[in-house]
């Protein structure tokens, strides 16, 4: 596992966080039952120490009053060679050693600044029986009695009774094995709280994988697999604790999410079917639309198309008999003629946009050069035709479809554009064709078409997508108002094999 994932898992967060507080408990109980058992040893070590002391005296002032210096060495020696003893001094009232242990240092006067009698040696201080601790100059820790003889009238003989203190017995007992017991101790304690957070922490981790981390992998792996999809993914977690909830919560969100999947995917199906009928009756609109708009176009050019031809050519007959008539109707006859000949010319362009001829006869360019030349050149648009790549011929329904996506594309900038200059480029591909109409003109907000008002226009937009989409295309419409509009839209080829005719 990735070192920076362990660090963020639940299983090391809390084992780190029982681990601290364990390690902090036990390190507090361990300092304070140490200070508790060094505070009891010293408390009794000071006793013992001051009973010792006390008898230590007794037998002295008991040799003094005799005024058998043998003895009292004596007791001097013998009390120094028990165990812990590290020093025993009998000092007069000037500090000078009278008697000690081997007669060690006797004749020194003691340093009033040394560590162990500064605590005495202080303004302020009581002058009866005290223990201290201090440590002396080889660096060990040492309990000191100072137990005062004082001036008794026993002692009057030899002493002048004016005196209060005759001297101070010091005692000086070694704490070095008793601390040692205490430190050894608080090791132990150490040891076994520590072996026991050991012990709590691998049985926390344990209930803590058989309780919490294996079922939580068993969630994590439902809800990854749900996650990705499964929605028949249900957690079985048989309990009646936190994560058994969880669970049953789970397990109802996606049975009920399953069921909106399912429902989705009904209605889905539904609407993929609507649409596909709604295409196949659209396409059947289409279809019915330029069979309609062919026989038009053809009864249109055989009957009234024929009519006025006939009727513009007796006219024009007529014209020749004029002459022997009056200016006045001749000009009524110029006007008729230029009547006949709008309609015939109106006519034309009916026709053409019904249903042109030159798109069957010439191809898809011819015929888009033709329609905006119509309807274009004739307002004084400047028109700019590119053709690139090979030309050929579309099957007639893509040719068609295409003509007729350019051709409201030319009446949306005839009306609306007010444009000078229009671009018309017809790309030929391996496997498309790319038709694109450009202009100069005021341009539009292509969001706002369908809430602008001008439904025109909208539905113009509208049957150019459809058109497309239907002929297996795609129509991309780019406008900005103040900067024209472009219009393109791509067609697979599936040609006939024929080359276009230029």
């Amino acid at each position: 596992m990735n070192p920076m994932m362990f660090t963020r898992s639940l299983r090391f967060q809390v084992t780190a966080g029982v681990t601290f507080v364990m390690i902090a408990t036990v390190a507090l109980y361990a300092y304070l039952h140490y200070e508790s058992d060094r505070a009891l040893v010293m408390r009794e070590s000071g006793a013992a120490l001051t009973n010792t002391s006390q008898l230590i005296k007794a037998s002295l002032q008991h040799a003094m009053l005799k005024q058998d210096f043998s003895a009292l060495q004596s007791i001097m020696d013998n009390v120094g060679n028990q165990s812990g003893i590290q020093a025993l001094m009998l000092l007069n009232r000037d500090s000078v050693i009278r008697f000690a242990p081997g007669q060690k240092d006797v004749g020194t006067k003691l340093d009033l600044s040394d560590p162990g009698c500064q605590a005495c040696h202080q303004p302020g201080r009581p002058a009866d029986q005290q223990n201290i601790v201090f440590t002396n100059n080889l660096g060990e820790r040492v309990l000191r009695n100072c137990n005062p003889i004082a001036n008794s009238e026993p002692c009057y003989q030899c002493h002048d009774s004016s005196i209060k203190l005759n001297g101070v017995l010091i005692t000086d007992y070694s704490l070095a094995d008793t601390e040692a017991h205490l430190d050894q101790e608080m090791y132990t304690s150490l040891t076994l709280g520590g072996g026991a957070v050991l012990v709590l922490i691998l049985t926390i981790n344990l209930l803590l994988d058989r309780l919490v981390l294996a079922r939580l992998s068993r969630v994590s792996g439902g809800l990854r697999r749900f996650g990705q999809g499964d929605l028949s993914q249900r957690l079985t977690l048989q309990s009646s604790d936190e994560l058994g909830k969880l669970a049953e919560t789970f397990n109802s969100m996606a049975s009920s999410l399953q069921d909106k999947d399912s429902e989705n995917a009904r209605l889905y199906t539904e609407l993929r079917q609507k649409e596909t009928a709604l295409a196949q009756l659209l396409q059947q609109v289409i279809k019915a639309q330029e069979e309609e708009r062919k026989r038009i176009s053809r009864d249109l050019h055989d009957q009234l198309g024929a009519r006025l031809s006939g009727l513009t050519m007796s006219i024009e007959a007529a014209g020749h008999l004029l002459p022997e008539y009056p200016d006045p109707l001749k000009d009524r006859w110029q006007r008729v003629k230029d009547l006949a000949t709008q309609a015939l010319e109106d006519t034309h362009k009916l026709i053409l946009d019904l249903r042109p001829g030159v798109l069957d006869e010439l191809g898809l360019v011819a015929a888009i050069r033709a329609e905006a030349e119509t309807h274009l050149q004739s307002r004084g648009i400047q028109i700019d035709v590119c053709v690139t790549g090979t030309r050929r011929r579309l099957t007639p329904e893509r040719e068609l479809t295409l003509f007729r996506i350019v051709q409201e594309a030319i009446t949306n900038i005839e009306k609306h554009s007010s444009a000078r200059n229009v671009k018309l480029t017809i790309d030929f591909h391996d496997a498309t064709v790319t038709v694109t109409v450009e202009d100069d003109g005021i341009g539009f907000d292509v969001a706002s078409v369908p809430n602008d008002g001008n439904e025109t226009r909208g539905l113009g937009l509208l049957g150019m997508r459809e058109r497309a989409n239907l002929a297996g295309g795609s129509l991309q419409i780019e406008s900005q108002v103040g900067h024209g509009t472009r219009v393109e839209v791509i067609m697979l080829i599936v040609t006939d094999g024929s080359m276009e005719k230029n």
